[in-house]
């Protein structure tokens, strides 16, 4: 006969180890570089030319029209897709313009950067981007796994940002796999049909 186990298991900070480990990194700077942004300083176009930086001149990245107000973007979801720019999407097919890597970032540090990152890429007139949140702790008696994971459909859901986003799918293994996320910017000016 089996025993039931509890789910809920508490463990008090000694346990975990966590007060040594925060006393072992009191005096550790992070390392320069690390947990920046990401980019390829030149991006080629479909036809091969070469698309330079364009300055944002005060113009909108995109407005929020009355259908990007009450649709939220889930993960996964290419819903107002084209059947074939979601397989691209899905399949790692678009070329990647940009990247932010979140290793190394607590929340609400991230979410900043989330936020800054998308609004630049999108001022760039950049379409399709990738942001790595990675996979989050593999320790057993961690929490909470893969809380940057978790909190973007959140990020990409807020009213600054949710005008610039038309999906948001998992990376495949070349990219990140579970530990990273292609978003799709929407194109400078357009707003979501409907």
């Amino acid at each position: 006969m089996r025993r039931r186990v509890s789910q809920t298991r508490q463990y008090d900070r000694d346990e975990t180890g966590q007060d040594d480990f925060e006393e072992r990194m009191a005096g550790v700077t992070r390392l320069p570089g690390r947990g920046r942004l990401v980019e390829e300083t030149v991006v080629k176009t479909r036809h091969g030319a070469v698309a330079r930086e364009r300055p944002a001149g005060g113009k909108r990245v995109a407005e929020a029209g009355p259908a990007s107000r009450g649709s939220r973007i889930a993960i996964g979801s290419v819903a107002g897709l084209k059947r074939r720019q979601a397989d691209l999407l899905r399949g790692g097919d678009i070329a990647i313009e940009a990247q932010l890597d979140l290793h190394g970032f607590v929340r609400g540090e991230a979410a900043g950067k989330v936020a800054a990152f998308l609004a630049q890429s999108a001022r760039r007139g950049l379409r399709c981007v990738l942001v790595i949140t990675g996979q989050g702790r593999r320790d057993p008696l961690a929490e909470a796994r893969g809380v940057l994971r978790r909190e973007l459909e959140g990020w990409l859901n807020v009213p600054t940002t949710r005008p610039l986003v038309l999906a948001c799918v998992p990376a495949q293994k070349r990219h990140g796999g579970q530990g990273a996320f292609y978003v799709l910017l929407r194109r400078r000016g357009r707003t979501r049909p409907g």
